[in-house]
């Protein structure tokens, strides 16, 4: 991965519940769909499992593996059929994109870059 593929990737954070000590992983279009390839983490013991990866742009797809079993985001309202007749999440990120601001007082640029909100998640904060 080159200096520039790695500055547009966003970093998002998947997170599910489930029984303390699964074995809880992420895959998707993002990992190939290898069901091993990103562990989620319960840090706290409760059943609350996280973690965070980057992610390039775009629409991807994917589901949690719980024990094994393939398992849809309970709080992604965003689906799609899948061939195995199950549906599975979708996740869109956007390309930064950096605009310049305007000075309120002016009215003129000031030439600072900011960057725009990025990461829209399909999940409810």
């Amino acid at each position: 991965m080159t200096v520039e593929d790695k500055k547009e990737k966003k970093r998002v954070n998947f997170w599910i519940s489930a029984a303390p000590g699964s074995l809880v992983f992420v895959a998707g279009t993002f990992n190939n769909w290898d069901p091993t390839a990103n562990p989620m983490h319960d840090q706290s013991g409760k059943g609350y499992f996280k973690t965070d990866m980057l992610v390039s742009p775009g629409r991807h797809e994917y589901k949690f593996v719980i024990n094994g079993v393939w398992a849809t985001d309970p709080s992604c309202q965003k689906r799609v059929p899948n061939t195995f007749g199950s549906e599975n999440c979708v996740l869109q990120i956007a390309k930064t994109e950096f605009k310049v601001s305007e000075s309120a007082h002016s009215g003129k640029t000031s030439g600072k870059l900011e960057k725009s909100k990025d990461v829209e998640l399909c999940r409810k904060n």
